[in-house]
Order: structure tokens, then C-alpha cells, then sequence
């Protein structure tokens, strides 16, 4: 994208933010840097000063653009209702353009297109997480037809921390009788870290072959338990006679028709809303509502919960451009959950649980970090 197609895609939308500073104290990169150049109100002005011709794209304005966590949070408090999060990926596009992005996003596109995810790892691997459940045949969950494709995604098909959460799934479907498939091998990145790397026209091809893959398999649903997943097919894979679901919806229905019941669990637990699930999918009350079904357990909501909840620094590809700011942000949401005093935070992301775990593992910080797929199978009667 040149600086005349920004221009025109951007001018109208930049040129309502009129520098209020509401948006400050909901972004954590500016709660982290304390610089304007690191709060939306600041990037948006980096936006319009290029293209009014004041300011020419530079290594400055590349570390600005590519720290934003495109988390959304901004939009929520915005009196103008500024799109900051899509003007940060349109800049970000323009970046790549003329060769001023983090390099190390040329690995991930290359990863993607070459083994078709973000590891480089053999995708025919894909589905060894299945190796964890004992007593299963050989890739089980690969059939040919099924009335339901579970769509794993690259971070929990390759990230061991997060491979529970395959697994758990797979047990909560399985006690439920629920007929579904893995695509094992024939999954591919669904195209979200190419989103954020500024680099949309490489998704295509993804976009294709995944679609191809669910109707080869018959399937009438896709459920996701990543959120990001779930937003990219909800909202660019134009998946129209297939209905979407994200786990926490899907469970809520298994719920709703008796088809999976729970022992009692005495706990307290706070609930952190995803960016993707929540804000940019707007799905906040379904997982309130499957925690609230396990008797004995208590919600105990963060300070800042749904449209407001605080990112826990694992979006936006900051973790791979920047992993000490990611890292930071990811402290700022564990003194969150435990001022809360719950036993347990839940969430409903593998990238939330990796990023929020692997900070207080580092920094020997006592917090229970579970998935809702691991909560809900661990109470299933």
C-alpha cells in the first residue's frame, strides 16, 4: 500500500480523533512507555502528519507503528469512535511497503508459506498433540466426514504449554458425543500473524485451502479455541453457509442441551476477556456463563472486565517484535488478577495462557493459569 491509497483509505478516519487523551489510561503500551508516540492519540497523529506530508515514514515511525498490540481497547473510551486499531494496520501495510517493518516478520511470512505455520515446524505434525490423550488410536480425530471440524490453530498445535487445550477440547466433544474432525496436516495457518505483520495479500491462499479442507470434510460447523482464529474466519474468510463458533460458545450449547453436566468445583476464579474474543468478536457473556454452570464456583470480575479488560501483551505480533514490552504488559495484567484474591484466573485464549503463565513462571509468581476448556473438563462429571 502506497502513502496515496492510505491516504484515502484513512484521512476521514484519523481526522476525527481530536487529541482528547481519553484513550491514555486504556492503552498499556502508553501505561508501560509513558511516550505519546506509544499511545493511540500519538500514533494517530503519526498517521496524519504522513499523510498531510509533514512526516515521512522512518525506523521512528516503525517502532511506533508495530508496537500497537491491536487490542481495540482505545476504540471502547473514544468519544469519536476513532478505528485506531484498523489506521495501525493499514500504517503498518504502508510500512512493509516501503521496506520499514521488524525484519523478523519476513521468517514468520516465510514459516507460513513454506510449512503453512507460524513454528516452521512439519505441518504434517500438526495433530501429534492427540499422543497426549493414552489409549487413543493413531490420529483418531482426522476422519474423512464429520458433522463439526475442530480448527486447532498453529499455537496450540505446536507450543506444548498450550497443547492441553487440543486436548481438552477434544474431551469435552468426545463426552458430548459430538461428531467432529480434526484437519490434522491439511489445517493451515488461518493468516492472523500476517495481518498484523502488515502483509493481508499473503493470506489468500490460506484463506482457500482452509475453506476447501471444512467442505471436503462436509462439516456444517467450525469450532475454534483460539480467539484469533475465530476472528479471522468470522471476519475475512466469508464462511457464510458455515456456522463459527468459538469454544466458549460451543460449550455454552452443550450446556444449554444437557450433553455435558459438572461435580461440583469450591473454588474462586476471576475470568480475563481475550482481545479477540471479546472486544473485536464481542463474545463476553458465554464463558461467564459456562463457569457459572460448575456448581461451587465463584466469578470474581477483574476491574477492568469485558469491553474494558486490559490485553495481556500477547497480541499484535509485540511478542515476537518486542518480548520485553510484551513481558511488561503481561506483569501489569498479573497485579490485575492478583489484586482480585481468586485461587485461579481462566481464560478462553492459548495466547493469553502462554503469555500470562510464562511471566509468572518467570518472575516465581504463585498464579493458577488455566484455559476454560481445562476447567470444564477437569469438572465434567
Amino acid at each position: 500500500m502506497n502513502i496515496t491509497m492510505l491516504k484515502k483509505l484513512s484521512y476521514d478516519e484519523v481526522a476525527k480523533c481530536n487529541k482528547c487523551g481519553f484513550c491514555l489510561p486504556s492503552c498499556p503500551i502508553y501505561l508501560v512507555e509513558k511516550k505519546e508516540s506509544a499511545a493511540p492519540r500519538g500514533r494517530n497523529a503519526i498517521t496524519r502528519a504522513i499523510i498531510e506530508g509533514r512526516l515521512e515514514l522512518s525506523p521512528e515511525t516503525e517502532k511506533s507503528i508495530f508496537s500497537c498490540l491491536g487490542c481495540g481497547a482505545c476504540k471502547q473510551v473514544c468519544l469519536s469512535s476513532v478505528e485506531t486499531k484498523e489506521l495501525i494496520f493499514r500504517d503498518r501495510k504502508c510500512q512493509v511497503s516501503q521496506g520499514l517493518y521488524p525484519k523478523i516478520a519476513d521468517r514468520v511470512a516465510a514459516f507460513i508459506e513454506e510449512e503453512h505455520n507460524i513454528t516452521d515446524d512439519d505441518n504434517e505434525e500438526r495433530g501429534e498433540w492427540q499422543e497426549l490423550i493414552r489409549g487413543l488410536p493413531d490420529r483418531a480425530f482426522e476422519k474423512s466426514h464429520a458433522e463439526v471440524v475442530f480448527f486447532v490453530g498453529c499455537v496450540a498445535s505446536f507450543f506444548p504449554m498450550a497443547q492441553k487445550i487440543p486436548v481438552n477440547m477434544s474431551r469435552i466433544m468426545q463426552r458430548a458425543e459430538v461428531d467432529f474432525s480434526i484437519l490434522g496436516g491439511e489445517e493451515w495457518c488461518c493468516g492472523f500473524p500476517l495481518i498484523g505483520a502488515g502483509m493481508p495479500d499473503k493470506m489468500h491462499g490460506l484463506k482457500e485451502h482452509n475453506l476447501n479442507k471444512v467442505k471436503e470434510v462436509g462439516a456444517k460447523a467450525v469450532v475454534f479455541t483460539c480467539p484469533s482464529c475465530y476472528h479471522t474466519w468470522k471476519h475475512l474468510y466469508e464462511a457464510n453457509d458455515i456456522k463459527l463458533y468459538h469454544s466458549s460458545q460451543f460449550i455454552h450449547q452443550l450446556i444449554k442441551d444437557e450433553r455435558i453436566r459438572f461435580n461440583e468445583k469450591k473454588m474462586t476464579v476471576t475470568y480475563h476477556d481475550p482481545c479477540d474474543l471479546g472486544r473485536n468478536s464481542g463474545v463476553y457473556e458465554e464463558p461467564r456463563y459456562v463457569l457459572q454452570a460448575i456448581p461451587g464456583l465463584t466469578l470474581i470480575e477483574l476491574p477492568h472486565n469485558r469491553q474494558l479488560s486490559m490485553c495481556c501483551g500477547g497480541g499484535g505480533n509485540v511478542e515476537m517484535v518486542n518480548p520485553e514490552l510484551s513481558a511488561k504488559v503481561a506483569q501489569m495484567k498479573i497485579d490485575e488478577i492478583k489484586s482480585t484474591g481468586a485461587e485461579m484466573v481462566v481464560s478462553a485464549c492459548q495466547q493469553c495462557l502462554r503469555t500470562i503463565a510464562t511471566r509468572a513462571r518467570k518472575q516465581k509468581i504463585d498464579l493458577v493459569v488455566k484455559d476454560l476448556t481445562e476447567l470444564v473438563a477437569d469438572a465434567m462429571q
